[in-house]
Parts: C-alpha cells; sequence; structure tokens
C-alpha cells in the first residue's frame, strides 16, 4: 500500500508497532526489515510516489519533483555549497548515481578507536554488507555501458601508470541511458522505491506519500508516535489534511540535514544533534577533446581511480544532462556558444574530498527551511585543489585540448605547465564551485552521550523508543560514497530493534 496525495480524503490516523519517518537509504532499509519480521510498519516520506510512467525524460521534471528545493539545497560558507537531496519515495537514491562502496576499514578503525564502535568491524558488518548488496543487486558493468567519458580517462590513465576501474552499481540490466540522477527510465536502477520499498509493502507496510513528520511525541520520555501533515505537491507542499501515527517505536530516517532538526523540534536536546557535519565537497572537471565524446550517452558515473586516496582525493566518473553541465562551463556570450557547439566533445569526471572540515546544522521552527553552514578548512582545499590538477593531467594524457577546471582564478589549462601552476598557486576557497552528494554525521554514532547522539544501536540517548537510521548516524566522512553503509548501519540498527519488540 503506497498512498499518493490523490489517495487522501481527510486527516489520518494510524497505529503500528514502528513508524519510520523517510523512505530513502535509512528508512526504506529499515522499514523491509522489520516488516519481513512481522512488525506493522507506517513510513512516512514528505516527497511524492514516482514511477517510470510519471517521468518525462527531462531534468526539468525531477528537479521541480524529486529533488528538494529543486536541487538548491545549499550549506552557508566561504564558498557555499550545492547539497543534492532527494525528496521522493526512494529518497537520494531515487536520485543518485547508483555507486556503491563498502566502508573502508581505516574508517571503521577510526570509529572504534575514537567513538567506541568496537563492534563495528569487517568480520561483524560482512553479512550485512552482502545482504545490501544482495538485495540491491550490486554489480560491475562492462565499459561499453560505462560511457566514453570512463573509456577516455582510462586511457590517460593507462598513460601515466595509474589504475582506473569500474565502479560497481546497483542495478539490473543497466543499459547506459545516462540519466541516473533524474530517475531511471526503465526502473533498472535498484533505488529502495524499487528494491526495498515493494518488499516492505508485501510484507504489510503501509508507506504514505506526501507526509511531512513534524514532531515526535513522547510521553514519560518514550517517543510513541508522529505528527504531521499531509501536503498538496502542486500547491507548494501547503498542508490539507493531519496524520497522527501511534506507535511503539519511531525511526527518523529523513537524512542528514532533516533529521536534527525534527529531532530538535521535537524537544530532543544532545550537544552532538546537528553538530559534525561532513559532506565530501566535489567538483567536476571538464575536458575539450579531439574526438567526439557524447558524455551523456552511458552511465553517469561510471569509472573510478583510487591511486590517491591516500591523499584523501577521490576521483569519479561524473556526467549529467547536457542542458545542466553546460551551464557550469566558463564564458559568457559567444564565448560559451562556442562551447556549446563543441558539447559533444566535452568530457567529465569527478573529484571528492575525504573531508576534515566540519559543519552543522542550525536548529530552525519552520519544519520546511534547512539552515546550515559548512566552512572548509585549507587543508581541504589543498586537497581539491590537487585533485583537480591530477584530474586535469590525465585528461590531457588522454588527448584533451581544454581543461575547464571549476576554479575561477584558473578556469582554463592547456598545458602540463599549467597544471602544475596551479598546483604552487595559493587558490582561495571562494574561487571554487563546491558541490555535495553526501552529507553524513549530524546525529552520529558513538558509545555513550559524551561522543555521540545516538547509541551503537542506534537508539537517540535519553529518548526510549526513538532511532535514527539514515545518513546523520554514519559518524564521519568515508571519502566513499555512502550508499551502502548507510544502508548497512540501518539493517544492523533494524534488528536491533526487532530484538526489543518481539
Amino acid at each position: 500500500m503506497i498512498l499518493r496525495f490523490q489517495d487522501y480524503r481527510g486527516d489520518v490516523r494510524e497505529e503500528c508497532d514502528v513508524c519510520v519517518i523517510g523512505s530513502g537509504a535509512g528508512g526504506a532499509v529499515a522499514a523491509k526489515e522489520l516488516a519481513e519480521k512481522g512488525l506493522s510498519v507506517v513510513v512516512l516520506e514528505e516527497g511524492g510516489y514516482y514511477t517510470p510512467d510519471d517521468w518525462n525524460g527531462k531534468p526539468m521534471f525531477s528537479l521541480t519533483r524529486m529533488w528538494r528545493d529543486g536541487g538548491l539545497t545549499g550549506s552557508m560558507g566561504n564558498p557555499p555549497v550545492s547539497i543534492t537531496l532527494g525528496k521522493c519515495v526512494g529518497g537520494t537514491t531515487a536520485i543518485n548515481s547508483a555507486t556503491c562502496f563498502r566502508t573502508p576499514e581505516s574508517v571503521l578503525a577510526k570509529w572504534r578507536e575514537e567513538l567506541g564502535l568496537i563492534h563495528l568491524t569487517n568480520e561483524y558488518l560482512d553479512p550485512l554488507f552482502k545482504r545490501v548488496e544482495k538485495e540491491i543487486h550490486v554489480t560491475t558493468l562492462p565499459w561499453e555501458v560505462l560511457g566514453a567519458c570512463a573509456r577516455i580517462v582510462r586511457r590517460g590513465c593507462e598513460r601515466l601508470g595509474l589504475n582506473c576501474r569500474p565502479l560497481r552499481h546497483n542495478v539490473k540490466r543497466c543499459r547506459g541511458a545516462g540519466t541516473c540522477q533524474f530517475g531511471c527510465p526503465d526502473g533498472r536502477k535498484q533505488s529502495t522505491d524499487v528494491s526495498y520499498i515493494p518488499k516492505a509493502v508485501a510484507a504489510g507496510a503501509r508507506v504514505y506519500a506526501n507526509c511531512r513528520a513534524e514532531r515526535i511525541l513522547f510521553k514519560g520520555g518514550t517517543a510513541v508516535g508522529v505528527r504531521g501533515s499531509i501536503v498538496d505537491p502542486e500547491r507548494d507542499d501547503r498542508k490539507v489534511y493531519t496524520i497522527e501515527v501511534r506507535s511503539r517505536v519511531v525511526v527518523a530516517a529523513c537524512g542528514t540535514l532533516l533529521t536534527p532538526q525534527l529531532l530538535r523540534r521535537s524537544g530532543v536536546r544532545s550537544p552532538h544533534i546537528g553538530r559534525h557535519l561532513q559532506v565530501h565537497p566535489a567538483g567536476r572537471v571538464c575536458a575539450l577533446m579531439k574526438e567526439k565524446v557524447e558524455g551523456w550517452k552511458g552511465v553517469s558515473q561510471g569509472a573510478y581511480i583510487d591511486d590517491f586516496h591516500g591523499q584523501g582525493i577521490a576521483l569519479e566518473g561524473i556526467f549529467i544532462h547536457p542542458s545542466i553541465l553546460l551551464s557550469a562551463l566558463p564564458g559568457v556570450g559567444w564565448e560559451h556558444k562556442e562551447i556549446a557547439v563543441l558539447f559533444p566533445h566535452i568530457a567529465a569526471f569527478g573529484v571528492m574530498v575525504h573531508d576534515s572540515s566540519e559543519g552543522r546544522v542550525y536548529p530552525w521552527m519552520p519544519s520546511r527551511l534547512i539552515l546550515s553552514s559548512y566552512m572548509i578548512r585549507k587543508t581541504d582545499i589543498e586537497i581539491f585543489k590537487r585533485g583537480i590538477a591530477f584530474m586535469s593531467l590525465i585528461f590531457m594524457a588522454a588527448g584533451a585540448v581544454k581543461i575547464y577546471t571549476g576554479i575561477s582564478s584558473f578556469p582554463v589549462l592547456e598545458t602540463p605547465e599549467d597544471a602544475d601552476r596551479l598546483l604552487s598557486a595559493d587558490v582561495k576557497p571562494n574561487h571554487f564551485e563546491i558541490l555535495a552528494f553526501h552529507p553524513l554525521g549530524t546525529c552520529r554514532m558513538a558509545a555513550n552521550p559524551r561522543l555521540g547522539a545516538v547509541s551503537p544501536r542506534g537508539q537517540v540517548f535519553g529518548c526510549r523508543g526513538l532511532y535514527v537510521a539514515d545518513g546523520s548516524v554514519v559518524p564521519t566522512s568515508l571519502g566513499v560514497n555512502p550508499q551502502v553503509t548507510i544502508m548497512t548501519l540501518a539493517t544492523h540498527i533494524a534488528e536491533g530493534i526487532a530484538l526489543t519488540l518481539t
């Protein structure tokens, strides 16, 4: 049972064992795991429910319906950081690039040493990783499906003695449509709306789309339900009806930027709620090639280079729809028009930083406004600069004519000497265009309330019956895409909840 806005006829009152807020990488996993254990589950999702039948193939449809704030969510700072979030059944998994990594052992070791999460070992997590990877069908695709951008970068890496490998993706029979961030036109990406949510529904879960959770209800320090609004997606999410769910347990899985605000608004107090925000600052390097690339054909994020992981640099493929990527290239007037004419010859690849910088999410009373800040440290800017320079050199080795860096003080590079000058230059943070897709850590998991906001089993310290299972519990930046980590921790948290309720 998945209800859309048009299915509601008035206020809704529900009772269940578990109310899950959110249907993304954390919420959908928790819902499915708990429903399959015989518990009654209600899922509340603020966004709408969309299928390939709804999608028209144009980015604007998804931007205005499936992306929070039309893709304009961001964090204040120098410079401001754009942070992409999904707002639909499936959450951000419905609009991400389907890239799958396990949590690096070095990161797990840091969590064990610094936060007391001694249970998070590879031995314990391996069967959970395998369970998640099986559910979402993690696989490696052939180079021809990965697209020309990936093959060009592999060529440059081979000439420089570097490693370029296919990324692993959660897809079935992918044909490389190239629109991962705007909804898979064939439903082949195994986002949670395609994988976990249908199984949760089959096990009896009820999913309410277009329902905005506004407050967690408590009785004597125990979470007993959720109150919210049913909103009209065609009228700027205006409240139309109310919804109230009474439950034995509440699982907050709204996402790293929204969960801390919901907890604060509900009266939950912890010095760690909203703190420790890390985002994997990222950018894209574009290259003008002599050959025709047509980068929109093939998987949007196809390959990666791991030679620089020890320096905090992740290089991963990225190509987005021409209507959006072209606007990010330099120049105005005729200069920009010349680039547009040559767009079929543009290749692109991503640069991502394993950040040490931390930001925060601020308490804010209006339930729809996200207020956060993230000031990137100079050390992370230096890492970012090196990553862009290294990626430029790889493209040059592959035969690029020009490199578009996304750095305002070095917008175009043409020779290896240009890249060397970039490496030695003092580049300011506000010279960079910074994007982010992986906010983490704002309700971080730890052994005790002195170190974090939630327990090793995901329960909010000091709040019986209230759990968090989304990216906010991931304690630190990972240096890799976090989808599988979030899903695996949500599986772990759901197992603990099931033990307490059954």
